[in-house]
């Protein structure tokens, strides 16, 4: 029997909207956050969902409460994941990538000449964080494999998992995008 992943980005904060680095910065949703959660909310409840996983920080807490209050079946488990959490970018975090390059001008550079590879100055690696998220998306699936999960995270964290699952290269993690409130499904 597959298992059936839907995963949903958390819905808009003020820094998501301006184009800010917020990996670790715990954001609230702006007004626009709270009309999307809601639009999420209404879409996703008629699914059928054995299990619900979703994040420490503040947005997507938020955004899992209001899908979670909508849902017409209750899922079996509802789930706070610490594993569940955007890249740490270190300095660069509440700053939009102008400033960044403006007021780290040699760190900018190295992102963009290798950012595969690059370690964010106080915080996390790219290579590391990619591993973290598929040991992480590999431990969901042999833990609950043959379900319907719906997992509510960051823009990062999803994109990290969906290249793990359909290619197992980080690589390629920037050739796919997700907005904010929308969701992705596949089965596995």
């Amino acid at each position: 029997m597959k298992t059936k992943i839907t995963f949903l980005r958390h819905a808009q904060t003020d820094a998501n909207k301006d184009g800010n680095f917020c990996g670790s910065l715990d954001l609230p949703l702006n007004e626009t956050g709270k009309r999307q959660a809601a639009q999420a909310a209404a879409l996703l409840g008629n699914t059928k969902f054995d299990v619900v996983l979703y994040g420490r920080a503040r947005r997507v807490c938020k955004t899992a409460e209001a899908v979670v209050a909508k849902l017409r079946q209750k899922p079996a488990a509802i789930l706070q994941a610490e594993e569940i959490r955007e890249m740490d970018f270190g300095i660069f975090e509440g700053l939009h990538y102008r400033e960044v390059a403006k007021r780290y001008p040699e760190e900018w550079q190295k992102y963009m000449d290798d950012w595969r590879t690059y370690v964010f100055p106080q915080g996390d690696g790219v290579a590391a964080y990619y591993n973290s998220c598929s040991r992480w998306v590999d431990g969901l699936i042999d833990k609950y494999g043959g379900k319907s999960i719906l997992v509510v995270g960051h823009k990062g964290f999803i994109l990290n998992c969906l290249s793990a699952l359909l290619t197992h290269d980080g690589g390629d993690v920037l050739s796919r995008d997700i907005g904010n409130a929308e969701t992705v499904s596949l089965e596995v």
